[in-house]
């Protein structure tokens, strides 16, 4: 029963987050404030400032992460995570600051 039920969520999770971005299709522009990064690489996934739009497994705000791993997941991608490849290394670390502190 156990085993279902968690098929079936992960099921469900991969439906729901299949209109996620990542990838080549987010291109920063230069100077753009941390806010507006977040808002539009990461919000439609985890919710307006991370507090998770589909549920607790993809809130995000004040996570105990370091924020350098968050950084790197944000630019490797992760389980269900997209790669964001267009997001630089100072980019992902002020939108890992900025989840942090939310």
């Amino acid at each position: 029963m156990k085993k279902t039920t968690l098929l079936t969520i992960m099921a469900l999770a991969t439906l729901g987050l299949s209109g996620c971005g990542g990838n080549d299709e987010f291109k920063p522009t230069d100077g753009m404030p941390v806010n507006d990064l977040f808002a539009q690489a990461c919000a439609s996934c985890h919710g307006e400032n991370g507090s998770g739009k589909f549920g607790f497994l993809l809130k995000i705000a004040g996570s105990e992460d370091a924020i350098e791993d968050m950084a790197q997941k944000i630019r490797d991608g992760g389980h269900i995570m997209p790669a964001f490849v267009n997001i630089s290394q100072s980019e992902a670390i002020s939108i890992a600051t900025y989840v942090k502190g939310q």
